[in-house]
């Protein structure tokens, strides 16, 4: 086999670890609550989803085997992201159409699309760093972009998400106070970004108490673990607690219960909520491992695996905030992250540190 390229890992056996592990004991669950759901054709448009979401980790395990092709995927994202956000305000403010608001985009309703945006923000923010020249500021511009297109979205989820997550990715890594001026300025233009519209959407969170909506959230909640407490093991069935809301109080039938924690508890029981959050600390420890070990080195794919650690790691905080208030456990990207950690993990393996001499090169021969 060729040697590598100078600071480059060679591809990685293929072979399995432990987000593999729990990744797949957890679509094992999904399917066993789905077939032993009270109303099984309920999940089915789900399962259709999850088991695609399957196949392409299934595959991505035998495929993504180098620090190179997870480089790729993570510019891949950034950019498109970067890309979707660039449409939605070309719309805006060149046609005054505001739809996303309204339909959503690619499927997702405002609320989904307002969690995949904010998940771009952590990412142009370390491809800044790990950047130089006209790339760096390249992705800098494209922050206040997908910031003002995750506010057109009118997703209070989505704005609470990336201001409660902020601190994860701004104090991480190097340039933390250019990374908190560059905060601090995008903060300063949300007042000019933001309409009317966008502002009185936002502070209506601290008014929760009077709002219809996160009442709404609130009554579900509880309907919700109402129903994880009487189905503790398998739950109801995938996307079976809709079907239950409205007869236990809801506003409106087929009412989703608003969290994705309390909704997989009340639809796969506390065994697949467990499961889901021991995939998720999988995730985050497999980043967290690889952040230690490339943090400090300046070889091509250190600086990459760093970078595409810290930036997955902080998307992925970003969203978990943001599921505390949407039921979105089908949600793509947060599959496509499990799939990331699990082969950056196995192909990030650094070479061991040279050993510390107490005199510089040329060193003497042994034993003088």
């Amino acid at each position: 086999a060729p040697r590598p390229a100078p600071g480059r890992c060679p591809p990685s056996p293929v072979g399995f670890s432990a987000v593999h592990g729990w990744f797949f004991l957890f679509g094992v669950w999904l399917l066993v609550s789905y077939l032993q759901a009270r109303y099984p054709a309920a999940g089915d448009l789900y399962m259709e989803d999850y088991a695609k979401h399957f196949l392409m980790y299934a595959i991505g395990v035998v495929v993504v085997r180098s620090v190179g092709q997870v480089w790729a995927l993570f510019l891949l994202y950034a950019l498109s992201l970067a890309y979707i956000a660039y449409e939605v305000n070309f719309a805006y403010l060149v046609n005054g159409y505001l739809g996303i608001a309204k339909n959503g985009y690619g499927g997702y309703d405002n609320n989904g699309a307002g969690m995949f945006l904010a998940m771009g923000v952590p990412l142009c923010a370390f491809a800044w760093e790990a950047f130089g020249g006209w790339k760096r500021w390249a992705f800098a511009a494209f922050i206040p972009v997908i910031l003002h297109a995750v506010l057109m979205t009118y997703s209070r989820g989505a704005m609470v998400a990336l201001i409660v997550a902020s601190p994860f990715w701004i104090a991480r890594g190097r340039y933390r106070w250019p990374k908190i001026g560059l905060g601090a300025v995008i903060l300063a233009c949300v007042p000019i970004l933001a309409g009317k519209e966008i502002q009185q959407r936002f502070f209506s969170v601290q008014e929760f108490q009077k709002d219809d909506s996160a009442n709404s959230r609130m009554t579900t909640w509880k309907i919700g673990m109402q129903l994880a407490v009487q189905n503790p093991v398998f739950g109801v069935g995938v996307r079976n607690s809709p079907l239950f809301t409205y007869a236990m109080g809801a506003d409106q039938e087929g009412r989703v219960i608003h969290s994705q924690y309390i909704q997989l508890a009340a639809d796969t029981g506390f065994a697949g909520l467990f499961l889901y959050l021991a995939v998720v600390g999988t995730t985050v420890w497999n980043f967290e491992k690889v952040i230690r070990a490339a943090r400090g080195r300046t070889d091509v794919d250190s600086v990459r695996a760093y970078t595409i650690a810290a930036g997955f790691q902080a998307a992925l905080v970003t969203y978990l905030v943001g599921a505390t208030f949407l039921s979105c456990e089908a949600f793509e990207p947060q599959y496509y992250i499990f799939l990331v950690s699990a082969a950056l993990r196995m192909a990030y393996r650094p070479p061991p540190a040279p050993p510390a001499y107490p005199y510089p090169p040329p060193y003497p021969p042994t034993g003088s």
